[in-house]
């Protein structure tokens, strides 16, 4: 066996330094890239079934390695963290055969197959559903899938203390004389974080693009941990004296709460209690942690916000707060973009489409200015008529359809 899969690897490796890659037309090249990605669901499928095996004979031991991670990053020559990735799945597909198979037949990416396991290893019951929803949504809506089903698996104020509990923050500097940060907190605590240094971080912006400088939106963050510590460090008025107590920013957090979770205290199966965009929450922290800030409580059963319409050009902001709450990514098929999104009306606005939720989407920078100068579109192809929720596809000029992506409470699973 070893020595056919030994032939099949030296065969690809002589075909591919064989390729005249430059010749390839685009079509080609797609093509490549296709085939490119399919051996490497199969290289990584076969590494991780390995790992598992070696750990389960102890084959790692007495090569020198404290741990199989850390075997693993030696034998392999890839990152630490990786390696630890690679044997938690390992060691969780031993127990669900069903995505081991998914993963050996090449259904499911490396990094698929973390997310279906990490949700499936603590509710069994659900290992069909999330494998259905990874053909249908990207890694990042699965993942936001995966963490509300572990978040309804397990107690979560237990979860929230043992994520206190491992709290840190360290530093470090890189061998090209870089400053790194790296920390861990709870979803509440990071929400704060991040919520103080928005409206830093968008006045940062503003004063690059009136100078003419275009960066990042990661280099921009930057820039705003740096102002706010500079504010902290000139709050101290001389040696000896009090430091003045700052005032908070204007903090603006989406929590998306059922309303029988928020009557009883904690959520129970298929609730949810979270910071839009961030992650799960206890209830409690919800109603209480978190009482010093400004916070929009989207109470999933109260107030139908689909009935909020105005048919002017500005945005009422309970209609902001639903399409932004609604609409966490880029909803162009395929596009994972979370920063700098845009609203945009599906009718123009010169064309007559109001400002309503069915006629407002947000959209990336780049997608929308295709949709605003280059000819796409987004059109209405199909309604749910129990959920309300139209199904979109995005036209291009000479492109075509692409299925339009909802919510992912909205999409079906099958």
């Amino acid at each position: 066996m070893f020595d056919q899969l030994d032939q099949l690897t030296t065969e690809l490796e002589a075909c591919f330094a064989s390729m005249e890659v430059d010749c390839f037309d685009a079509a080609r090249a797609a093509r490549l890239v296709s085939s490119g990605e399919r051996v490497r669901r199969l290289g990584d499928a076969i590494r991780t079934i390995g790992v598992g095996q070696v750990e389960r004979t102890n084959g790692w031991k007495g090569q020198g390695a404290k741990s199989i991670s850390e075997w693993l990053a030696t034998e392999t020559d890839c990152a630490h963290y990786e390696a630890q990735s690679v044997v938690v799945l390992a060691g969780q597909l031993h127990h669900l055969p069903v995505t081991e198979a998914a993963l050996r037949s090449g259904e499911l990416s490396g990094t698929q197959a973390v997310e279906v396991a990490r949700g499936a290893i603590v509710a069994p019951n659900t290992e069909t559903q999330l494998l259905n929803l990874a053909k249908h949504v990207t890694v990042r809506d699965l993942r936001d899938a995966t963490s509300r089903v572990v978040a309804a698996a397990t107690d979560e104020a237990e979860r929230h203390r043992q994520v206190h509990k491992s709290r840190f923050l360290k530093s470090w500097t890189d061998l090209d004389g870089s400053f790194n940060l790296k920390a861990r907190m709870t979803v509440a605590n990071g929400a704060l974080v991040m919520a103080a240094l928005k409206p830093i971080q968008d006045e940062v912006f503003r004063s690059a693009r009136k100078s003419g400088v275009h960066e990042r939106p990661e280099a921009y963050a930057a820039d705003a941990l740096l102002v706010l510590c500079e504010k902290a460090s000139s709050s101290e008025t001389g040696a000896g004296s009090s430091r003045t107590k700052t005032t908070r920013s204007n903090a603006v957090m989406h929590i998306r709460v059922d309303i029988d979770a928020l009557k009883r205290g904690h959520t129970e199966h298929g609730e949810i209690c979270e910071i839009a965009g961030v992650g799960p929450i206890p209830v409690a922290t919800a109603t209480e942690y978190l009482g010093e800030a400004f916070l929009k409580l989207l109470v999933i059963d109260g107030t139908d916000i689909k009935t909020v319409a105005h048919m002017g050009r500005h945005i009422p902001a309970p209609l902001r707060t639903a399409v932004e709450e609604r609409d966490r990514v880029c909803q162009v098929p395929t596009c994972d973009m979370t920063l700098g999104l845009e609203i945009d009306h599906i009718v123009p606005f010169a064309e007559g489409g109001p400002a309503s939720l069915e006629n407002l989407v947000r959209l990336c920078k780049r997608h929308h200015l295709q949709k605003t100068h280059d000819g796409y579109r987004l059109e209405k192809i199909e309604l749910d008529l129990r959920e309300n929720t139209p199904t979109w596809a995005w036209r291009g000029p000479e492109q075509p359809a692409l299925e339009y992506r909802g919510p992912p409470e909205q999409i079906d699973t099958g």
